[in-house]
């Protein structure tokens, strides 16, 4: 099975409506909130990674984020459209651990990176950002949004964009674009409309980092609980969206 015909294959699940021309190649925008497809339970997801080599990893990937649902939010005309954590109690105690183990699993994932690679220089700057935090701070609920608020006006000088760049760049290196999986981007970016959160259900398919499958997950953990993170000078800040 080619991509195209993986391709064919997955909008056949969404019925007579998704059907494209046959001349017409199918594209990840057309499978942007596909996973929405398979909400609540995630019942028939399997049937996704059937076809692919390493599926059951991709499969075992995926689970949580159905998981994490509250089938009570999909009684009625007006269900979710996001993959929305937030419905689990979790400790202050929880989220500084969940952030000091992101922050170490990013170190350890940029020590990969050999001195001649493409990627070599802004892993360096990443890591040099990592050393730099000394704080880790819990935010009241609501105050994460009005820090990216700044920084997305301009009001603010964003922090820790080497973090951010760096690992784009490395995903992106280690990535065969001509994969069969490589179709589902968009797929599972719009799972929560968060890249890192794309990346860490992405992993088994990034070539020479499997040594660092789990850097990410402490990340994806804070995004089932409902929180994001936000770096601003020497702290990593987490609060609830």
């Amino acid at each position: 099975m080619n991509q195209q015909e993986y391709g064919r294959y997955l909008l056949a699940m969404g019925g007579v409506e998704m059907e494209l021309d046959a001349d017409e190649g199918v594209e990840a925008d057309h499978l942007y909130g596909f996973f929405q497809w398979f909400m609540p339970t995630g019942e028939g997801v399997e049937r996704v990674f059937a076809p692919l080599p390493d599926g059951e990893r991709f499969l075992h990937k995926i689970r949580p984020i159905y998981d994490m649902l509250n089938p009570e939010d999909f009684v009625g005309e007006s269900v979710p459209g996001y993959f929305n954590g937030g419905n689990e109690d979790v400790s202050e105690q929880t989220l500084r651990g969940l952030g000091q183990e992101l922050i170490e699993g990013l170190k350890e994932l940029f020590s990969l990176v050999p001195e001649d690679d493409e990627t070599a220089d802004i892993a360096e700057d990443a890591l040099q950002d990592l050393d730099s935090l000394k704080e880790i701070i819990i935010l009241p609920p609501g105050e994460i949004s009005k820090l990216e608020q700044r920084m997305i006006q301009g009001i603010d000088e964003g922090e820790g964009e080497a973090i951010y760049e760096a690992l784009a760049e490395l995903v992106s290196s280690r990535s065969d674009y001509d994969e069969n999986i490589g179709l589902l981007n968009e797929a599972y970016y719009s799972i929560a409309c968060d890249y890192w959160v794309a990346y860490y259900l992405q992993w088994p398919r990034y070539q020479g980092l499997q040594e660092a499958e789990n850097s990410l997950r402490p990340y994806f953990d804070l995004y089932r609980y409902g929180y994001r993170i936000h770096w601003t000078q020497n702290k990593l800040m987490i609060g609830r969206r």
